[in-house]
């Protein structure tokens, strides 16, 4: 739940009237989900059956539906096939098997277009090319991991009245600062080095045409997805692809100069990323998610371009503003004395009675605290941390979530304690 889909996703359920309980394999999520989900579970790894069937059992009924978004990123993949198949297709099985001891039906599955192989239509493919044509080479253990999960989502179907729904993905597009090691987020890392006034290595072709969505149209889709009727969605296998807009670099680059006339770039092919480029559709099919789910894309290259631009500039404002506040004396960089100093006066004093009060002190904890954070920031050891280090760190971070964050699981731990000792 903790990745660019899943958080967003967490708040469009949320939004929607949705009850959502956010799962990750890390121990502890981000504040953003925790303020929009009803119950946020973290130590949850698909490949753990025993931790899933506790999570199903606590949380799962009959009238649950489930997404499930693990899986790593076609590089990622392509890297490490054996993590990634533990993950996809031994995840999905754990998972299946936790919603049939629970009774639950309904599932949604993020497919991508790296399931389409050399032999699959350039333009306006539909997610039932993928149906139609079970035994085609998608080209990489990516696609073939992919497909596997689609045959158990058959097989939960039709041994044991499942409800799948799969959603194929085009690369995602979004303004979150992070994001992974995938083909087409060479379009995010360009868009990075766009706002922070640096040269761009582009490592695919840059007359290579991909499919892509932002995340505002993405999660109209896949609410919609979910939503639908059973006897609404006509597609075999309930299998949608879920178009937003098409570019190459080429176009891509041009629209950033819109913004940054300066913008330097120039090519390096990466072997993987290249091959998958090239393989993929140029466009997917609108027609079907149009008729079955009311879906249509807004979103333009203009405007994303726009809003992701704009995103990093006011993160980068906001960041530069937060380092400020911390080194009062002007001095260009921080110390453990500067940032024990804000997190005291800021972070803490005042707020000790009304929070956590009856399990730990706020104030004894903020050497800890600024300690963890320092170590964080300061990547070269020399007990100082820049303004270009600071925001590295600030691109994942802040430091009231932080302080937060890192109380949250004093107190959790304390409890546990406490009830381990009854």
């Amino acid at each position: 739940a903790a990745g660019a889909v899943g958080k967003r996703l967490c708040a469009a359920l949320a939004r929607a009237g949705s009850s959502v309980v956010a799962c990750d394999r890390h121990e502890h999520l981000p504040s953003s989900i925790k303020q929009v989900a009803s119950h946020t579970v973290g130590g949850v790894d698909v490949r753990d059956e025993a931790r899933l069937k506790e999570v199903f059992g606590q949380f799962a009924d009959p009238n649950t539906a489930v997404w499930n978004l693990a899986s790593p990123l076609s590089v990622e993949t392509a890297l490490s096939p054996e993590v990634a198949e533990a993950v996809t297709i031994g995840g999905m099985k754990n998972v299946l098997k936790a919603m049939r001891n629970s009774g639950a039906r309904r599932i949604c599955f993020t497919d991508s277009i790296g399931s389409f192989g050399s032999t699959s239509p350039r333009s306006g493919v539909a997610g039932r090319w993928l149906v139609e044509n079970p035994d085609q080479d998608p080209g990489s253990d990516y696609g073939l991991q992919k497909r596997a999960c689609r045959e158990l989502l058959d097989e939960f179907a039709s041994k044991h009245n499942g409800d799948p729904r799969i959603a194929v993905l085009p690369g995602v597009l979004h303004n979150e600062p992070v994001w992974g090691n995938g083909t087409t987020e060479y379009a995010l890392d360009a868009l990075m080095a766009a706002s922070r006034g640096k040269p761009y290595v582009c490592p695919v072709e840059t007359d290579v045409t991909l499919p892509m969505v932002f995340t505002d149209d993405l999660m109209r889709g896949l609410i919609s997805l979910q939503a639908a009727r059973e006897d609404e969605l006509k597609e075999p296998e309930r299998i949608y692809c879920i178009p937003g807009l098409s570019f190459s670099p080429e176009q891509l680059f041009h629209e950033i100069r819109q913004h940054v006339p300066n913008f330097e770039t120039s090519v390096k092919l990466n072997k993987n990323m290249n091959k998958f480029a090239n393989l993929w559709p140029n466009e997917l099919s609108t027609e079907e998610p149009s008729r079955d789910l009311a879906y249509e894309a807004d979103v333009t290259l203009p405007r994303m371009v726009a809003s992701v631009l704009n995103a990093h500039s006011a993160r980068k404002l906001n960041n530069t503003a937060a380092f400020r506040s911390i080194d009062t004396c002007e001095s260009g960089q921080i110390n453990d004395y500067m940032l024990e100093k804000y997190v005291r006066k800021y972070m803490v004093r005042g707020r000790e009675r009304f929070e956590y009060g009856a399990i730990g002190n706020r104030q004894g904890m903020v050497k800890t605290i600024v300690k963890e954070m320092m170590a964080a920031m300061d990547v070269d050891s020399d007990g100082k941390v820049s303004p270009d280090d600071f925001i590295v760190w600030s691109n994942t971070n802040n430091v009231e979530s932080y302080v937060d964050d890192y109380m949250l699981m004093q107190v959790t731990e304390q409890m546990r304690s406490r009830n381990s000792f009854y």
